[in-house]
């Protein structure tokens, strides 16, 4: 009786909601650009290589690391997908193969909100940004919801004179979790 009534307190073991395992299947991770200023490019990341220790209870001690490989862009034209990849003015990826997100603290910020700052690199830029995460939890373990609007200029991402492409990139992630006992 005392562990149940625990657990509704949320006085039981604080471990059982540490995850390091990603389930890899039920993430995405995709970005949307506006071209010539009415037509929205679409496009998501093949893969990413996730890092992460994360407890709701033990943030402190938490970490989401990050990284995309710059070959896995795709926006559904192979022609596009390849300068994208490859134009040094754009992710120059035989110079700079990933783009890296590394946590330096995860903070609550409200109910079901996370602060996670880090240090994201984009070729040879690197800048300190706050990602707002949505979390949800069930007995399998956590869905984070990430959602950033990335400058591209901050990054030398494409021309900085062209209009064809819209500043900001959207970028929205779905990260699942599992628990260890899951």
């Amino acid at each position: 009786m005392i562990s149940k009534l625990a657990k509704v307190f949320g006085l039981g073991d604080k471990e059982q909601y540490r995850t390091t395992k990603v389930r890899n299947d039920a993430c995405t991770y995709n970005f949307t650009a506006v071209n010539m200023r009415f037509n929205k490019v679409k496009g998501f990341f093949k893969e990413a290589k996730v890092e992460v220790d994360f407890n709701i209870h033990a943030l402190d001690q938490s970490f989401l690391n990050l990284r995309w490989p710059i070959d896995g862009i795709r926006t559904g034209i192979p022609e596009r997908d390849k300068q994208l990849i490859e134009a040094v003015h754009f992710f120059n990826g035989l110079e700079y193969p990933e783009i890296v997100f590394k946590s330096r603290e995860i903070s609550k910020e409200a109910k079901n909100q996370l602060i996670v700052t880090g240090d994201l690199f984009i070729k040879e830029h690197r800048k300190t940004v706050a990602l707002y995460v949505g979390y949800s939890q069930d007995k399998y373990g956590y869905q984070l919801f990430v959602d950033y609007s990335l400058d591209r200029f901050e990054f030398g991402i494409g021309e900085s004179g062209s209009f064809a492409i819209g500043r900001q990139i959207e970028l929205e992630f779905d990260i699942c979790l599992q628990f260890e006992s899951a």
